[in-house]
């Protein structure tokens, strides 16, 4: 039996009077499903099983939309429910593959069979400090990307002292948090587009979704917590095989038919995700997935389920053009960014003031490409004479 009708729709409620992004909730509430319903469950896709395993990464500029502290709010969570192992500290492939090694565990499935699975949840404040810099993090970046897919074979791996190991049916959920100067910083322009950034749901905010002055409690959020923790561990109890009604599968085959990723009209037009496209439709399983374990244990997927997904995906899709804005074979990427923010901040600034604002980041040389870069792109208007007159060069911000 479940307290609550729809357990992402209590969740969002329980963490509603936050100052998180609202979007950045409601990712997170879904990476806690997939947490707990770990490799046992799966989607039957004809011949294909599909885990709901997700990798969530939420993206903002530093200190604005708080998503750090929605992952906060997540794990408190999801600490409280049996069996579910976390990992917030594997900055090695060796560290996380180690992990999954001791996340080994039996599920019983529906038809009493035991079934032994590695399932674990990576939770990361800090993405880039998690995957490494640059020129040290091709090997997590490979390992991940193979991870994801749940492939249908126990995972080996070499150690230094004991040779081979052996993993068991992997299961790898991701949330995590960074910004667009810190992606710049671990992955390379030639990783953009393709591989983990394929397979990544990048989740942007702008800001924050309140203030809010004191985040007090009371006894009717406490208890709505432990409706929560409750419905949560019957949703970790799941086992077994989701399918289609006869309903979603005719809405799966008409959405699925006349899906293009290609499409010219698609609602990121950032030509670096352009494979993550290629695998929206896999996504969309997986987070209606999730969503049907939300409000049922019944391992039936509906349309109702479809179109939630469908409308909180697109929703993300909005905004995650911005996530890359900082990488780029550009030398300039990450400052024609910061530069661009600052304008938009002061809306109009005199080039003085502008440069002793950015002179930290921006060195003169770079100051005059930057500037230069902005301007041809139509961001800013370069204007030569102040408000008041002033004979010197002033800075306008144009939306894009």
């Amino acid at each position: 039996m479940r307290n609550l009708k729809d357990w992402l729709t209590g969740y969002l409620t329980y963490v509603e009077n936050t100052e998180s992004a609202a979007i950045y909730h409601t990712w997170v509430g879904i990476s806690l499903i997939a947490a707990c319903l770990r490799r046992k469950v799966f989607f039957e896709f004809g011949r294909i099983k599909i885990h709901p395993n997700l990798f969530v990464v939420l993206v903002s500029e530093p200190g604005i939309s708080r998503k750090t502290q929605a992952i906060s709010f997540g794990e408190d969570i999801l600490k409280e429910i049996p069996g579910i192992q976390i990992s917030a500290d594997c900055t090695t492939p060796q560290a996380m593959l180690e992990d999954l090694e001791l996340a080994a565990d039996d599920a019983v499935m529906p038809d009493s069979t035991m079934y032994r699975h590695s399932s674990l949840t990576i939770l990361s404040g800090e993405f880039e400090s998690f995957l490494g810099q640059k020129k040290e993090n091709s090997k997590m970046i490979v390992t991940l990307t193979d991870l994801f897919d749940c492939k249908n074979r126990p995972f080996k791996y070499r150690t230094k002292h004991s040779g081979s190991n052996i993993v068991p049916h992997v299961y790898l959920n991701l949330m995590a948090a960074t910004t667009p100067e810190s992606l710049a910083s671990v992955l390379p322009a030639t990783a953009i587009g393709g591989g983990l950034t394929s397979r990544i749901i990048f989740v942007w905010a702008g800001g924050k979704e309140k203030k809010v002055d004191v985040p007090e409690t009371n006894p009717e959020l406490e208890e709505l917590k432990q409706l929560i923790i409750q419905d949560l561990a019957v949703i970790s109890r799941i086992a077994g095989g989701y399918t289609f009604d006869t309903t979603s599968r005719q809405w799966w085959k008409d959405f699925y038919n006349n899906y293009e990723e290609r499409d010219p009209n698609r609602i990121c037009q950032d030509p670096a995700f352009s494979g993550w496209y290629s695998r929206k439709p896999t996504m969309m399983i997986k987070i209606a997935t999730c969503l049907a374990a939300s409000r049922h244990s019944n391992l039936i997927v509906s349309t109702e389920d479809f179109e939630r997904g469908l409308r909180i995906l697109e929703d993300a899709e909005r905004t995650m053009g911005k996530t890359f804005v900082a990488v780029g074979k550009s030398d300039v990427a990450a400052e024609v960014d910061l530069v661009k923010g600052v304008v938009q901040r002061y809306k109009y600034l005199s080039e003085k003031k502008l440069f002793q604002i950015v002179w930290r980041d921006v060195d003169a040389k770079k100051f005059d490409n930057v500037m230069s870069t902005l301007t041809r792109r139509g961001a800013v208007q370069r204007m030569f004479q102040g408000p008041n007159g002033e004979k010197e060069v002033w800075y306008r911000y144009v939306r894009e």
